[in-house]
């Protein structure tokens, strides 16, 4: 019986199949396979109360995760355009051993939609793009938002306005749904004691103008903003949905610019202003209105018609603070910010509380493969306030590393080396080496256990295979 009802199904889908490519122009199927081998030692600065005594924990991890994205694009009629892409994440070994090896057969995986939008081109003969669904967004260097290495989705309604060469955006996006169980609050949001919260949104509103002939290549303003949850303490802990953590509504507004000055020159800033209502009586921050600042400097120059192509990089991140214990509510609460390197592939900081100061170099030594050597140091802007890895990105960075309460600024310091090598045009290898050095605010702690502090150098290798289809 089984058998008769798949076969229904399948020719079923098969009439509907044969209906839909009736319509459809073209079909473009893409993908990417990415497989990353991770350790990290001394990543873990707990204490441990054992038989001997107070000693810090030199714990070592080690795993390999793999992601794999499919996307189908469809061209129809009338400029319409359909974009799918399945997406599945694991660890390699989860789900093996499930009481016998046998089980092996039982392996699972994250399988999700990364992508699914429908996109109206040149609506009505006019300049607009209308693009409805699951998408990608990124604006600037995506200190607000971004969409590097597809860390971020959103469930959106994006309307483009292009009036080359000034093109605003306009984008509407649910980020969590209090009605549709999508919370942390541990109730069933229709029956719970929670009900109807009806969850976080996002307004989004960049407008762009590029330049001809001139040493600034574009400008960009944006405002954004964040909803709080109609009704009690929502908060939002599941996603990477930083801005809506414990009931913050946050609102922002910034100005970045592209600049060349000369040839192999490229100068970019970004400034922006943080107000609105902050978490409420969360660790690190108050209940207070929000007045912070965010800003990011850089430059990079690339030596042209040098043997290697040698670069060197500078850049100053600052992220306000201040908030735990003065109540100002100055400390930035950040957005859905992403970059290569992650200001650091060890320590990866939360954009709060923070100076960042990036130092390196690159060369590519052979054909198809590029060195860098990348240095950062990181120091609170508020030395009474924490600052730390963000625990909203992948692997969140060294989150697990105890900070105890002091007045010392000083982070630490962080060396990053990285070798690529492009096997093909859609293969390409990494490698990364990583170390970070805690400073005071880690190695010094007068309330730690003996007055210890958290002083292990933390080491970390990267080694990756990314292959695009």
């Amino acid at each position: 019986m089984k058998k008769v009802w798949l076969i229904a199904a399948l020719i079923g889908i098969g009439m509907m199949a044969s209906s839909v490519f009736a319509d459809v122009q073209n079909i473009r199927l893409s993908g990417d396979i990415r497989v990353r081998a991770n350790y990290i030692d001394n990543g873990n600065g707990n204490y441990d109360t054992g038989t001997t005594g107070y000693k810090i924990n030199s714990r070592d991890n080690a795993w390999i995760e793999q992601r794999t994205r499919v996307t189908c694009e469809a061209d129809l009629e009338d400029h319409v355009l359909v974009v799918v892409t399945m997406e599945a994440d694991m660890n390699w070994g989860e789900g093996n051993w499930q009481g016998s090896p046998s089980n092996i057969r039982n392996n699972r995986s994250s399988l999700g939609l990364s992508e699914a939008y429908v996109q109206f081109s040149e609506m009505f003969f006019t300049p607009a793009t209308l693009k409805l669904g699951r998408q990608y967004l990124n604006y600037g260097k995506g200190l607000i938002i971004s969409s590097y290495d597809q860390a971020y989705n959103f469930d959106a309604a994006r309307l483009v306005l292009d009036f080359y060469p000034f093109t605003v955006d306009l984008v509407g996006a649910k980020l969590s749904d209090g009605n549709s169980g999508n919370n942390n609050t541990g109730a069933n949001p229709g029956t719970g004691a929670n009900p109807g919260h009806g969850g976080n949104d996002l307004l989004f509103i960049n407008g762009r103008y590029e330049v001809k002939d001139s040493i600034i290549k574009d400008v960009e303003a944006y405002f954004g903003w964040v909803s709080r949850a109609s009704a009690g303490m929502y908060s939002q802990w599941d996603g990477p949905y930083s801005p809506t953590q414990n009931s913050a509504s946050p609102w922002v507004i910034g100005l970045r610019a592209d600049l060349t000055p000369v040839k192999g020159l490229q100068v970019w800033a970004e400034g922006a202003y943080e107000g609105g209502q902050g978490p409420i009586s969360s660790f690190p921050y108050q209940d207070t209105k929000l007045s912070a600042f965010l800003a990011n400097v850089g430059a990079k120059f690339t030596f042209k018609n040098v043997k290697m192509e040698p670069a060197i990089n500078v850049e100053y991140t600052f992220a306000s603070g201040g908030g735990q214990l003065s109540g100002n509510g100055n400390a930035f609460v950040p957005w859905f910010n992403s970059k290569p390197g992650q200001n650091g592939e060890l320590f990866q900081p939360m954009l709060s509380n923070i100076h960042i100061i990036n130092v390196g170099a690159s060369i590519k030594p052979a054909k198809n493969v590029t060195a860098s050597l990348q240095g950062y140091y990181y120091l609170k802007v508020d030395s009474d306030t924490y600052a730390g890895s963000d625990p909203f990105i992948e692997n969140q960075g060294l989150s697990s590393l105890t900070q105890y309460q002091n007045d010392k600024s000083e982070l630490g310091w962080e060396v990053d080396a990285i070798v690529g090598y492009d096997y093909s045009k859609d293969a390409r290898f990494q490698l990364v080496y990583g170390v970070f050095i805690p400073d005071r605010a880690f190695t010094t702690s007068s309330n730690a256990p003996n007055g210890m502090g958290v002083d292990r150098v933390v080491h970390g290798i990267r080694g990756e295979v990314n292959v695009k289809f």
